[in-house]
């Protein structure tokens, strides 16, 4: 039973690896699927090449490697649970075209959870009072720790927008796209007059995070 299952999953596989080449998929990409996902190649082949037309059909081109990542999104959830991410998005001001089209930059958005969405969503509009939309131009904001990196940033920009010190059609989301030493350095060593203040309100932002970490995770005997 065993072996005829070995045997089925390695021949599945390796159809499915012709069916990715026969359709163009690069090299790279199927690698990486090899590697990383080698799960998601032991489709049937009708869903799976339901799958690759789906994914095409969003405006992936096959021989790029963002394809492999937008086809392991797909197949990652159901379509009802794509379709409420869609919805929670829109419901924070994005379009359906404005979905695909971040969709189609960052494949993996549609991984995050509808608790992060909708978290970092609250955050940036509700709190800080910010577009939505800025989000959709630096989608990997996403994938960022609100409590950790998210809010101490965005507390120094508010504290230099209020100030005037930042340019009105500054990008908002870019700032966070930066390594953190980068950051530091643009935003707030920059400032010269503000710099002690920004970087004690930074390490406070920082500091709070971790605390409330260590106070969240539960005790071991």
């Amino acid at each position: 039973m065993i072996r005829n299952l070995i045997y089925l999953s390695y021949n599945v596989t390796t159809a499915n690896v012709k069916l990715l080449i026969d359709y163009g998929v690069c090299d790279s990409a199927i690698a990486r699927l090899l590697l990383t996902r080698p799960t998601i190649l032991v489709l049937i082949d009708f869903d799976f090449i339901s799958a690759l037309e789906e994914v095409k059909g969003l405006g992936f081109d096959p021989s790029t490697t963002a394809f492999g990542t937008a086809l392991v999104t797909k197949q990652c959830m159901s379509k009802i649970l794509w379709d409420k991410k869609v919805d929670v998005f829109k419901k924070w001001g994005w379009s359906d075209e404005v979905v695909i089209r971040v969709f189609r930059r960052r494949p993996c958005l549609k991984l995050t959870s509808i608790d992060k969405i909708n978290l970092v969503m609250s955050f940036w509009v509700n709190q800080m009072g910010w577009d939505p939309l800025a989000l959709a131009k630096c989608p990997l904001v996403f994938s960022y720790s609100l409590p950790k990196s998210i809010i101490p940033r965005a507390s120094v920009l508010q504290f230099l927008l209020m100030k005037g010190l930042l340019k009105k059609n500054a990008s908002l989301a870019a700032p966070f796209a930066y390594s953190e030493k980068m950051f530091l350095s643009k935003f707030i060593f920059s400032f010269e007059e503000e710099s002690d203040y920004l970087l004690k309100l930074y390490d406070q932002k920082v500091k709070l995070a971790n605390t409330t970490e260590n106070i969240d995770m539960p005790l071991t005997k």
